[in-house]
């Protein structure tokens, strides 16, 4: 009975062995420990949660972090006992039975992970990454044509208003300087432009804009104040620099002096070249209005391109004596034109202004436009030779004070004005008439439009008798006033 035992032992302990050595067929290391093959599924279940999922099909292909395995290659390596097969296959179905990818929604996963990159497997596709191709810049100027125009543009005009800017600058400076003696010693003011509550301590020109300067000057007799403007070419802008080489130009001198009411008789007159004298007639009010008398410029000393225009011949004769003449004679390149006028009020409104009633307020004044020699290329000696016509502008102011007209003349002058007040008062009279021609055209047609509008037969019988019986009284007043006149 015990032989009988032990040969059943040592069955069993042969079966074992053999059962051993083929699962180690392959030579592989068996380990010592007894639960090592649990550990081995337990190793198994932690590659699942970390993201590796075990193919169900045999032909699918394992994805490890360093290399692809094919499932019918290592097949055999992979067979395992018949005792743990069932405990493999209860594992998986318990795997597939739960979301295969649901520790992929757990968002605590990936915190602080935007920066890492997942690792790739041997013939992964690899990230794409845009190259950097440098920008090329060619040396062919031509590409940059315009943007090269448009700097020259830029530079071009900055550079034309720094120049231009200076050079009027200079000019107002010179011809400051050359005249302020001159203007000191004939007014007690010069240089007040009327704003200041003090007299300026040092004389200046006020500055209007980069080409245009003037200068008030005030306190001498006969006059209530001199006013000066000195405009220059718009040097500073290169587009009329450029305007003025197609139709050339000069600087200008006006000097406008407003006299006393009771140091001018009455004097208009016009002296110019005849292009400025018949445009100025039609546009000035005093011109057009006054000057009848005309006067060729040999009379005065001057060419024939010259005109004098005025109120009557003793005015012209009188006022344009032969000192005047003289200096005009020798200078007449710097003459543009001269007005003296006792009823100056101004351009005329355009026709689409509307036309005024009465006679616009007028001043006395004597204005003097004189060019600057150069033609365009003006420099301080050709402002400086202004100096003559500035003697000449307080030499005229002298005489238009002493000038008296004979009784005749200011007779004549006396009923030209006295027509011109008339006609602004029949022009006047015309218009209140024609106005008040238009509210009774307005009555009337609201009066018609009463009647139709009325619904009530007899009412508007009776207001249609009313109107008739109105309009009657009206045609037979007139009549009746006619046979009163000439019964008496």
């Amino acid at each position: 009975m015990a032989f009988g035992c032990s040969k059943i032992l040592l069955i069993l302990l042969a079966i074992s062995i053999g059962s051993v050595l083929s699962v180690n067929r392959h030579g592989a290391e068996v380990d010592d420990n007894e639960f090592a093959e649990f550990e081995d599924l337990g190793d198994e279940e932690e590659e699942l949660e970390d993201g590796v999922v075990e193919p169900e099909d045999e032909d699918e292909v394992f994805f490890d972090d360093d290399e692809f395995v094919d499932e019918e290659e290592d097949d055999e390596s992979l067979v395992m006992d018949d005792e743990f097969e069932d405990e493999d296959t209860e594992e998986d179905v318990g795997i597939e039975d739960e979301d295969e990818f649901e520790h992929f929604k757990d968002n605590e996963e990936f915190e602080n992970f935007e920066g890492e990159k997942p690792s790739r497997g041997k013939g992964a596709a690899p990230d794409l990454e845009i190259a950097k191709v440098p920008v090329n810049f060619s040396n062919n100027w031509n590409n940059y044509y315009l943007e090269i125009m448009m700097l020259a543009g830029i530079a071009a005009y900055i550079l034309n208003y720094v120049s231009g800017k200076s050079k009027n600058q200079r000019l107002a400076t010179a011809w400051f300087n050359r005249h302020k003696e001159l203007l000191e010693s004939n007014f007690a003011l010069v240089g007040d432009d009327g704003t200041q509550a003090e007299v300026p301590s040092t004389v200046k020109l006020l500055k209007e804009s980069e080409n245009q300067y003037c200068l008030w000057c005030t306190g001498r007799a006969f006059c209530e104040g001199m006013l000066v403007e000195l405009k220059f070419l718009k040097r500073q802008d290169l587009v009329s620099v450029l305007a003025k080489m197609m139709k050339p130009g000069s600087d200008q001198v006006k000097v406008t002096v407003t006299m006393n009411k009771e140091d001018m008789e009455n004097v208009v007159l016009f002296l110019g070249k005849k292009k400025i004298v018949s445009r100025m007639q039609k546009d000035m009010y005093d011109l057009s209005l006054y000057c009848n008398e005309k006067r060729g410029g040999e009379k005065f000393g001057l060419s024939q391109s010259f005109v004098a225009i005025g109120e009557t011949g003793e005015a012209m004769q009188g006022v344009l004596d032969t000192k005047v003449s003289n200096c005009l004679s020798e200078n007449e390149d710097m003459l543009e034109y001269l007005h003296f006028s006792d009823q100056y009020c101004g351009p005329k409104p355009s026709a689409d202004e509307e036309q005024p009633t009465e006679l616009p307020t007028t001043k006395k004044v004597l204005i003097f436009v004189f060019n600057v020699r150069g033609n365009g290329s003006a420099t301080n000696r050709d402002i400086e030779d202004l100096f003559p016509m500035m003697q000449l502008v307080l030499y005229c102011v002298d005489k238009v004070k002493r000038f008296k007209l004979s009784k005749d003349g200011k007779h004549k002058a006396e009923r030209a004005r006295m027509k011109v007040s008339e006609s602004f008062q029949k022009m006047a009279h015309a218009q209140r008439q024609e106005a008040a021609q238009a509210r009774k055209e307005e009555k009337r047609k609201a009066e018609k439009e009463r009647l139709l509008n009325e619904e009530d037969p007899e009412k508007a019988r009776k207001l249609e008798d009313k109107q008739y019986k109105k309009d009657m009284r009206k045609r037979l007043n007139p009549s009746m006033k006619q046979v009163k006149v000439r019964v008496s």
